[in-house]
């Protein structure tokens, strides 16, 4: 049998669930309760940069 990670319920509800959010997912909008919590977009004073902080080093 296959590990799912997920014990709270069966595979049944599992796909309706993920029916549920589809379209939530792909709205491509925030999908957090509180505005405050979304990345501010930058100001028009910052500078222009293509670095990116390394997402493997805040573990």
């Amino acid at each position: 049998m296959m590990e799912r990670g997920s014990d709270k319920h069966g595979p049944k509800k599992d796909d309706e669930l993920e029916k549920e959010m589809e379209a939530h997912l792909r709205s491509g909008q925030s999908q957090r309760a509180d505005e405050a919590l979304d990345a501010e977009p930058p100001a028009d004073d910052d500078p222009v940069t293509n670095i990116r902080p390394d997402p493997s080093a805040e573990r």
